[in-house]
């Protein structure tokens, strides 16, 4: 494989033009290709990041089947993320696909199943695991600076207006705050506390739409710690992360997209400020880039089994809540 990592683009919304902004200013890889069912706005996107147009594609097959073409990027809503993750890994193609890996959990099975068999990378875009701060995070958590872990406590939400139209309240396009946003706070749960979950409580508020507006989550970990949690895209909300342990705590401003950390022991304070390089995304980038230069077919830090326990605890949030879904657990 080629040190100079070539990436496309499927899917050309606002998360992918942030994506697109970090990786063109990166070295050792290239915004190659992108690819839209519009051929206006995908050479639109192109002209943006100086892609030939030769390379603005008008269907996202004529991307994933492009011999220059090592990693695609998957940028579309939920719905799709399963089944265009299966079509680029079986064309050998290095995934890293937006959040949620998928629907559920059996959706998310498939993709690694496929990831396996064409022995090709694959990783859930969850970029909030890959930022400076949290790196140092799990780095204090490990070295008990604030004690045994007891307490985890944090919130995602944005005020949006109802529109049965808008993918966020689409069940057809997987919409609702758990899978949207509340993912964020379920996968944060389980970098720190790890992937050995005993019981989940869970209550949700739903749209006439049948998807959820708001929900409350309570995770309980087998090692002794507890997670309390809560997404909403009807509220707006704080957005902080607060881990508390048995000799102190730590807070994460707008812990998703943080680059402060307030750490507290029984000791000292220290306040730290990891802020980015270029805008957050340069992380799960270069994460890539060096899995693919090492032959690696998966990431340490957010690997197969992260994302497949993570969907199973939004499934079963889902089943408490009364969201209905067709899925095999």
């Amino acid at each position: 494989m080629a040190q100079n990592i070539r990436w496309g683009i499927i899917g050309l919304g606002n998360i992918a033009n942030k994506f697109a902004q970090a990786i063109t200013k990166m070295n050792n890889c290239e915004l190659l290709a992108v690819s839209s069912r519009n051929k206006t706005k995908s050479i639109e996107f192109g002209k943006k990041y100086s892609i030939s147009e030769e390379y603005c594609f008008d269907s996202y097959e004529k991307l994933y089947r492009n011999k220059d073409i090592d990693a695609i990027y998957i940028a579309v809503p939920n719905v799709f993320h399963k089944d265009l993750s299966i079509l680029c890994l079986k064309n050998k193609k290095a995934v890293l696909c937006e959040k949620p890996i998928a629907l559920n959990s059996f959706e998310a099975k498939e993709i690694i199943d496929t990831a396996k068999e064409n022995n090709t990378f694959f990783m859930e875009a969850m970029k909030t695991r890959f930022l400076p701060v949290h790196r140092k995070v799990l780095e204090v958590v490990k070295n008990k600076e604030i004690g045994e872990i007891r307490l985890l406590q944090g919130d995602f939400g944005f005020k949006s207006i109802f529109d049965e139209k808008n993918r966020l309240y689409d069940k057809a396009l997987g919409g609702g705050s758990l899978l949207d946003i509340g993912v964020y706070c379920v996968s944060y749960a389980s970098f720190v506390l790890g992937n050995n979950i005993s019981k989940v409580f869970a209550r949700g508020d739903l749209a006439k739409t049948g998807v959820d507006e708001c929900v409350t989550m309570n995770l309980s970990y087998k090692n002794g710690g507890e997670a309390q949690l809560y997404s909403s895209i009807v509220l707006n909300t704080k957005r902080d992360m607060v881990i508390t342990g048995t000799k102190g705590y730590m807070i994460i401003p707008r812990f998703s997209n943080g680059e402060k950390l307030f750490l507290k022991t029984e000791e000292y304070e220290k306040n730290y400020d990891f802020s980015f390089n270029i805008n957050g995304f340069e992380y799960e980038i270069e994460e890539v880039n060096e899995s693919i230069r090492n032959s690696k077919l998966e990431s340490e830090i957010m690997s197969w089994e992260d994302s497949l326990e993570v969907m199973k605890i939004i499934d079963i949030i889902k089943e408490k809540i009364g969201v209905e879904q067709n899925i095999l657990i």
